[in-house]
């Protein structure tokens, strides 16, 4: 197991806390995913809400990207997680500065990365509490 997915089970199992991640990732008990193919409406609420929350999340990231090229896929930061997130978090709060100084990135210049790969895993146990945690967010969602 990877230090990575290490800390997040480490985290998920102290504070139930949740990523979301495409569906080219495995459904886990830490990353939630889209529905495959939502067959009502509860699933297809998870998935737009689902879809909302990420598309938000990647246009930061592309404004980041663009405003910090070290952060693109194509110049991968060859450090230990720990210090990637420094990284990216040192990245955030100058890019904030420069807000601040009405040094605003231009559109032309935000990144955003497709990935088209679809894989999804199934019959795991990782899998089913993670599908879990989905259907415990459509229970939250229908009773607010």
């Amino acid at each position: 197991m990877s230090a990575v997915r290490q800390h997040l089970c480490n985290t998920y199992r102290n504070c139930k806390e949740w990523l979301l991640g495409d569906s080219g990732y495995p459904l886990e008990p830490w990353l939630l995913t889209p529905f495959s193919n939502p067959n009502n409406d509860d699933y297809q609420m998870f998935n737009n809400a689902h879809s909302k929350a990420r598309s938000t999340v990647e246009r930061a990231i592309g404004v980041l990207k663009g405003r910090w090229r070290c952060l693109c896929k194509q110049r991968n930061l060859h450090y230990k997680p720990s210090v990637c997130s420094k990284i990216i978090n040192v990245c955030a709060t100058l890019h904030n500065i420069c807000i601040q100084m009405d040094d605003y990135l231009p559109v032309d210049e935000i990144l955003v990365d497709y990935d088209d790969d679809n894989v999804i895993h199934f019959g795991n146990t990782m899998y089913n509490v993670g599908d879990e945690n989905r259907r415990a967010v459509i229970a939250y969602m229908n009773n607010n």
